[in-house]
């Protein structure tokens, strides 16, 4: 076999009180990626949302860091056709989306028989091209699909499955907000580096009950432990009009709302047998235009699926 074709979801890490653990796959966005062998290096192509933004040198793409990292000591080359279908710089694991397809993809390409920890090792490899440092909570969703909960510890990962309930859909407001180059980075800059115990103490009772929510099939319990005490004072400050549009969601009937991964994207969960997600999306995107600022947004199921092969 001398290319492969794959095919990976967008994704919304954290949900609030789960930082660097909690990821969920979601069927809004996907990203393309074409890989050839070749006789030496790495090659990258870019076409799609934001192609022009996207850096083509390995050491900066998130897909060929990886690449490069999985060749190395390889006598063999690739070249990456990466077609972007995540917007950039949003909060949905753009950078994931990408370096979990190009793992993936060379797992099935050169038949290494990684185990799906290890794929998901080598794509958080990848994060450090845009975020400056290695994290899995975007890229263990883009492999697995459904909601994922990640454990790193030193070398050391672990990611566990769970399936969103089938009432489980987001409501995603996508702000047009100036963004850093580097949004993540910039993001991580702001957090403390050291939080009050008792914030410590409620961030893992909410986190526990977003697990457990997910387990039973409950979403009105996963909203509600997507309160976070820890990250969004911080993060929110860089969001113009946050506050009002989780409001807005809140009183549209959103479970639960918080700021999608390192923002400035927002997500909503809903309980679609009790609220309709476009209404909750309307109400977002009409809370940040009240405030001055154009808004996209739409609504999606979670994606079962993660990064598969394309026939």
């Amino acid at each position: 076999m001398r290319d492969v074709k794959v095919r990976s979801p967008c994704s919304s890490a954290n949900l609030g009180s789960g930082f660097d653990a909690f990821g969920l796959a979601l069927e809004a966005f996907h990203d393309t990626l074409t890989l050839e062998l070749t006789d030496g290096g790495v090659e990258i192509e870019v076409t799609g949302v934001g192609a022009e933004e996207i850096p083509t040198a390995p050491d900066r793409n998130t897909a060929g860091l990886v690449a490069k990292e999985i060749l190395k000591n390889r006598d063999v080359g690739v070249r990456i056709r990466l077609h972007k279908g995540v917007p950039l710089r949003m909060g949905l694991g753009s950078s994931g989306a990408s370096a979990a397809a190009c793992a993936f993809g060379l797992n099935e390409l050169l038949d290494l028989e990684l185990s799906e920890d290890e794929i998901i090792r080598w794509a958080a490899v990848g994060e450090e091209a845009a975020a400056g440092a290695s994290h899995a909570d975007n890229v263990a969703a883009s492999v697995l699909g459904g909601f994922t909960i990640v454990r790193t510890y030193g070398d050391s990962l672990s990611a566990v499955r769970l399936e969103p309930p089938p009432n489980l859909w987001v409501a995603l407001a996508l702000p047009s907000i100036e963004t850093a180059e580097s949004k993540t980075a910039a993001a991580r800059a702001v957090l403390p580096s050291h939080v009050p115990f008792k914030h410590a103490v409620l961030n893992i009772q909410n986190a526990a009950m977003v697990v457990a929510g997910f387990h039973i099939g409950d979403v009105e319990m996963i909203g509600r432990g997507m309160t976070d005490l820890i990250v969004e004072p911080y993060r929110k400050k860089l969001i113009p009009g946050y506050e009002p549009v989780k409001m807005a969601a809140l009183n549209a009937g959103a479970a639960g709302v918080a700021i999608s991964g390192a923002g400035p994207g927002v997500i909503a969960v809903i309980d679609s047998s009790k609220t309709s997600p476009r209404d909750v999306a309307e109400a977002m995107r009409e809370a940040f235009q009240d405030e001055g600022i154009e808004c996209t947004a739409c609504c999606c199921r979670p994606s079962l699926t993660g990064t598969e092969r394309m026939s």
